[in-house]
């Protein structure tokens, strides 16, 4: 009977507690869990990483190229380069704590670049481009713009999830309540003898690399 009487006790004095910090409570279990790079670091934004995919072994980053049938160098896409490690880039948070990047949370993503061919701007940050007709997907191109979260800025989030024992990266913005979001993964279309990143029912398993 005692026993019973000092397990309830001990349980009243942890339901007290968490009453009266019922904030910090609520925080600790609805903070989303931080991503980490390939050396198990915490991610953070306005540092250069990496996005690299897992599969296959050739397959070693993504790197920006013209994507217009038309021989014209705008816009820009990103593709899939084989043997080489692909162009850094960094990440932006619409609510970001502390620097630290964590799982599906709206985020820029945005190559540190001083000078595009098509761009003089030092923002070369990933959106979704318009229905390719003829290839029937949407896909990845430089051209958004940073922060201002909203319905016009909608093409420009993206976020990142777990998948299998790495991560994917997902287009399933939540910075407007009131859009309709197609919510799609990012995956690798190949398209007119390039593969390139764009909405995909298939997403490409990747790590982030400092």
């Amino acid at each position: 009977m005692k026993l019973i009487n000092i397990l309830f006790f001990v349980s009243f004095l942890f339901a007290t507690n968490c009453f009266t910090k019922s904030k910090l409570c609520e925080a600790s279990e609805s903070t989303p869990i931080a991503v980490r790079d390939s050396s198990g670091k915490i991610l953070r934004t306005g540092t250069d990483y990496y996005i690299q995919p897992i599969y296959p072994d050739e397959a070693r980053g993504f790197e920006l190229a013209s994507i217009n049938n038309h021989h014209k160098p705008c816009p820009l896409g990103i593709v899939q380069e084989d043997y080489y490690p692909g162009t850094p880039l960094y990440f932006s948070s619409a609510n970001s704590k502390k620097g630290i990047i964590r799982l599906s949370t709206d985020l820029n993503i945005d190559y540190n670049l001083s000078y595009t061919v098509c761009t003089e701007s030092t923002e070369a940050i990933w959106t979704v481009g318009p229905y390719d007709r003829r290839a029937q997907s949407y896909f990845l191109i430089l051209g958004g713009v940073k922060g201002n979260p909203g319905r016009e800025t909608i093409r420009n989030w993206f976020k990142i999830e777990e998948f299998g024992d790495n991560y994917k990266i997902t287009y399933c913005p939540s910075v407007c309540k009131d859009c309709k979001i197609m919510c799609k993964d990012v995956g690798v279309i190949e398209y007119n003898g390039q593969k390139r990143l764009g909405l995909s029912d298939f997403p490409v398993e990747v790590k982030f690399v400092k």
